[in-house]
C-alpha cells in the first residue's frame, strides 16, 4: 500500500489495483445534471483548463443525488457541486504528462520508478492494466458550496493546491477544514460511492479502486467510450490534439 508522511490512510497499491478482475454491467453514462437539478456543475476545473462533460454512469449519478438531496436536508443553503466526472482517456493521458512534471519539481533528481509511483497517487497512469477511474464513469471528483457558491474550506491551513493538504485524513488540517471533509463522507458514504485515501474530493464506485475498498469479487465498470451527444462545457480547441480531430474545436457553454 502506497503512504506518504501525511497521510495516516494508505491508497491502493498499483500491483493490487490491476490485480482486479473486470466484469463491466453494461451500464450507460447518463447526463447527472439533467438527471438531478440538486447538483451544480464547477464552471471550471480548479487545476485544469480542458473542456469537461458532465456525465457519469446511471448508478453513480442516482447516489450523486441521494447526496445532493441530503446535503439540502442539512442544510439547505449548501450545494453538491461536481468539478469532473467522465474523462476520455486522451484528456487524462495530458493530466498524467502534467502530474508527472509536478512530481519532478517536488522531488527532485529520483529514479523514474520513484518518480511515476508519486505522480499515480495523483493522476492515473493511462496505460496500465487499470483503466483510469474516470475512464470508466465511475469516478468524480466534488466539494461543498454555499449560498454564494464559494467552496467550503476542506485544506486550511495548507492552500489547496499544496499536496499535503489533499489526503482525506491529512495530519494539521484545521477544526473547520475537518468539519467540512466529515460532512462530505456523512453524505456520501452511505450512497455507496467510496473514497479514495490520497484525495479527500474524489470518489467512486463501480471501478477498480472500490472494488478493493468493499471487498468485491470484481469491478463492475470498465473503460467506457464517450457518447456523441455529450455536451462539452469549455473551450474544445484546449483538448489534446487528437480529441480535437474527433471532437472539433468550437466552445460550449
Amino acid at each position: 500500500m502506497a503512504q506518504s508522511n501525511n497521510q495516516p490512510e494508505a491508497a491502493e497499491d498499483q500491483d493490487e489495483l490491476d490485480a482486479v478482475e473486470i466484469r463491466d454491467n453494461g451500464e450507460p453514462l447518463v447526463d447527472f445534471v439533467a438527471a438531478c437539478p440538486e447538483l451544480v456543475f464547477a464552471p471550471q476545473h480548479p487545476v485544469f483548463d480542458f473542456p469537461r462533460v458532465h456525465i457519469v454512469r446511471e448508478s453513480v449519478a442516482r447516489m450523486l443525488c441521494e447526496a445532493a438531496r441530503a446535503l439540502k436536508q442539512h442544510d439547505p443553503s449548501m450545494k453538491l457541486q461536481i468539478g469532473e466526472g467522465y474523462r476520455p482517456i486522451q484528456v487524462q493521458r495530458a493530466m498524467w504528462e502534467y502530474a508527472l512534471e509536478e512530481a519532478k519539481k517536488r522531488l527532485g533528481d529520483v529514479d523514474q520508478q520513484k518518480l511515476e509511483r508519486e505522480d499515480g497517487r495523483y493522476a492515473a497512469p493511462p496505460d496500465a492494466a487499470t483503466p483510469p477511474p474516470h475512464t470508466t464513469g465511475g469516478a468524480v471528483d466534488l466539494e461543498i458550496i454555499d449560498a454564494q457558491s464559494a467552496r467550503l474550506d476542506f485544506s486550511s491551513p495548507y492552500e489547496l493546491t499544496d499536496v499535503a493538504q489533499a489526503a482525506m485524513h491529512a495530519r494539521g488540517l484545521s477544526p473547520t477544514a475537518h468539519a467540512n471533509r466529515a460532512l462530505l463522507r456523512s453524505i456520501l458514504e452511505p450512497t455507496g460511492l467510496t473514497s479514495y485515501a490520497d484525495e479527500w474530493w474524489h470518489w467512486s464506485y463501480g471501478d477498480n479502486g472500490w472494488a478493493l475498498r468493499v471487498q468485491s469479487p470484481h469491478a463492475i465498470y470498465n473503460k467506457i467510450e464517450m457518447p456523441e451527444e455529450a455536451h462539452w462545457v469549455g473551450d474544445k480547441s484546449k483538448l489534446p490534439r487528437e480529441e480535437q480531430a474527433e471532437f472539433g474545436e468550437e466552445k460550449h457553454d
